[in-house]
């Protein structure tokens, strides 16, 4: 398959202990590992059902970097959209780079701060797990600026975008697709944390998902929860790495 420019088409964890990472989301999601490469820095591509869902990347020993999760947004030209992010008021952290025959990867800060990815797809063309347990369901953009992050990213990806009402919470989209979201940190959050992208994967069951991260080593930072959009909670793995689940489901009277 081929993703639109500007929308999400891969995510990535880059982790500092990568056979527990490993372990924790096979128990998890139910994910099989490729094999890895020194050539691609051992590399692995995960698997659910046969089909790609994303990558892990061991970071070298003495990182700075803390283990994180990357999205990557799909792009037609990546020369010509860094060149873009950096006229929006973005910066470039890494690349563009090219990765043998799979394409060229990027990685960039939006001008709040929040770091993401772009992927110019050549043999690798994304993710191909589209729906089932571990799947990709959502993207969002928390931070402290959301009209400056609104700006940067519809004009960046060419999208539209839509206000939800009573919140400080925009989906972007194209066309009445919406793919993404940017969310406005309010008060509740603590003072250090930084503006950040969050990776959703689906689950069928939240709760028990929450509890399969605790008991692998992992930690609930928010517990599930309904919401108007379904039910989700906020989890780390055992390397500090932070996504959250969800399923998107009506809530439960």
């Amino acid at each position: 398959m081929t993703y639109p420019a500007g929308q999400p088409s891969w995510t990535e964890l880059a982790t500092t202990m990568p056979d527990q990472s490993k372990a924790f989301y096979r128990a998890l999601f139910g994910w099989v590992y490729g094999e890895t490469s020194e050539e691609y820095g051992h590399y692995a591509m995960a698997f659910q059902d046969g089909k790609v869902a994303t990558g892990l990347a061991p970071l070298p020993p003495g990182a700075e970097m803390p283990s994180n999760w990357t999205v990557y947004f799909a792009s037609d030209d990546i020369a010509a959209d860094a060149e873009r992010v950096k006229a929006l008021g973005g910066q470039a952290v890494m690349g563009p780079l090219q990765i043998g025959e799979q394409g060229q990867m990027g990685v960039f800060t939006d001008p709040t701060g929040a770091t993401f990815g772009l992927w110019q797809a050549g043999n690798h063309r994304g993710a191909e797990a589209r729906e089932g347990d571990g799947s990709l369901a959502w993207v969002e953009v928390n931070t402290r600026d959301s009209a400056r992050a609104l700006a940067f990213y519809t004009e960046l990806f060419g999208a539209e975008s839509t206000a939800l009402e009573g919140v400080d919470y925009h989906q972007l989209r194209h066309g009445e697709h919406g793919y993404a979201g940017v969310s406005g940190m309010g008060e509740n959050w603590e003072a250090l944390v930084p503006a950040h992208w969050v990776t959703y994967f689906y689950v069928t069951d939240v709760d028990q998902a929450a509890r399969v991260a605790w008991q692998q080593g992992g930690k609930v930072l928010v517990e599930p929860f309904d919401m108007p959009y379904g039910r989700m909670a906020v989890l780390a793995d055992p390397a500090g790495a932070t996504f959250s689940v969800m399923n998107p489901e009506p809530a439960r009277n």
